[in-house]
């Protein structure tokens, strides 16, 4: 959302890719019983992939075939308010190798302790996002 006088502008891929790779927390959209849901998820960027840890529990495990999902983050940084939106195909981690190197990552903060901890990799298909900005002052007696 955007305040009054506020100044929105799009995101390029860069910036894109800056902003998530500075994050480690964000929204999971996917669908759960045919419906709908968000639920909130720790993650890690990795090259044109996104990792997310997730217990074996997890409503947002994608089922074998994988599923279309979209992760949503967003923050401030002083005045500026800023979205990335990542949308793409996602599928959970079944093979040992991979888990295990995906466990040994340097996490933000330690990962679930217990046997069975799963990881959801999204693709980045899609990339956007925005900033917002104030505007900016006109400075006395300068013409606008």
């Amino acid at each position: 959302m955007t305040g009054t006088g506020t100044i929105r502008t799009s995101l390029d891929d860069g910036e894109c890719r800056s902003l998530l790779g500075r994050g480690t927390h964000g929204h999971l959209a996917f669908t759960r019983d045919a419906l709908p849901a968000i639920a909130p998820v720790r993650y890690a960027l990795d090259g044109d992939r996104v990792v997310i840890p997730a217990a074996p529990d997890s409503d947002h495990l994608p089922p074998a075939g994988g599923a279309v999902v979209v992760l949503g983050v967003d923050g401030c940084d002083g005045d500026t308010e800023w979205s990335v939106t990542v949308v793409g195909p996602a599928r959970t981690v079944t093979d040992a190798a991979t888990a295990a190197a995906l466990r040994a990552r340097d996490w933000p903060r330690p990962l679930l302790v217990g046997d069975g901890h799963r990881f959801v990799l999204l693709t980045i298909g899609v990339l956007r996002g925005w900033r917002t900005t104030p505007p900016v002052a006109p400075v006395p007696g300068r013409a606008g």
